[in-house]
C-alpha cells in the first residue's frame, strides 16, 4: 500500500525517499523501519525543537514546514527491487510536486535518489549547484524563486558507509542551508519570509 505524501505549500524542506519499504507500508508512516536513521537524525538536527518519530510524519508540515514524498510510489522490502523504469516515471511527477509546492529544499535521501532524478552523478553531497526553477518557461531563475537541492546519505541502517553520527552531521548542514536561505531572502525581499529559522 502506497504511504500517502506528508507535504504543503511553503515548506523549508521537502524530504524525497525512493520508496516506502515494507515496514513503512504496514503501518503508514514513512522511515518507520527499526533499524532506519531518519527519525533519530531529524531530532538532532535543529529542523525540529523535540524528539520525533514516524508516527509524526502526517504533523510535520503544519508544526515545522517538512515534508516528505518518495520518487516511487510502491513499497518494497529493497530499493533494489524497483526497475529504472519504474524509478523514472517519478521523475515528472516530483518535479510537479516542486514546483506546485514550492519547498526551499528539497533534500533526497539517498545518492541514488539523486541521480536517478537528475540523470547525472552526484560528485559531492550537500547543497548542489543545481536548482529546480518553479516556472518552467523562466530562463534566469533566481534562488528565491526556485527549490535548491541537498543530497544526504540514505538513513537506512543497512548503509554501512555512513553511520548515524556521521548522517546527523549531513542534517545539521541541511539546517543550516535552511537558515541561509531564509535568511537572505528577509534581507533582499521586499516581502519578508513568513517561515522562522531552524532550531540553531
Amino acid at each position: 500500500m502506497p504511504v500517502p505524501d506528508n507535504i504543503d505549500y511553503d515548506l523549508k524542506v521537502l524530504f524525497v525517499g525512493i520508496n516506502p519499504g515494507l515496514m513503512s507500508a504496514a503501518k503508514g508512516h514513512h522511515f518507520a523501519g527499526p533499524t532506519n536513521h531518519f527519525w533519530p537524525c531529524l531530532s538532532a538536527s535543529g529542523l525540529v525543537d523535540k524528539t520525533v518519530t514516524f508516527y509524526d510524519d502526517i504533523n510535520l508540515p503544519t508544526l515545522y514546514r517538512l515534508g516528505i514524498t518518495n520518487l516511487t510510489m510502491r513499497s518494497s522490502q529493497k530499493a533494489s527491487d524497483l526497475t529504472l523504469k519504474e524509478q523514472r516515471k517519478g521523475i515528472p511527477i516530483l518535479t510537479a510536486k516542486f514546483r506546485k509546492y514550492r519547498p526551499k529544499v528539497a533534500c533526497f535521501v539517498g545518492k541514488g535518489i539523486y541521480e536517478i532524478y537528475m540523470g547525472e552523478k552526484c560528485k559531492q553531497m550537500g547543497l548542489q549547484t543545481k536548482i529546480i526553477p518553479w516556472n518552467d518557461n523562466d530562463d534566469d531563475p533566481k534562488d528565491k524563486e526556485s527549490t535548491q537541492l541537498f543530497v544526504m546519505p540514505s538513513t537506512s541502517g543497512i548503509v554501512s558507509a555512513y553511520q548515524k553520527p556521521d548522517k546527523i552531521k549531513f542534517f545539521q548542514q541541511l539546517c543550516q542551508v535552511v537558515n541561509k536561505r531564509l535568511q537572505e531572502e528577509t534581507n533582499y525581499s521586499s516581502k519578508s519570509s513568513n517561515l522562522t529559522p531552524c532550531v540553531p
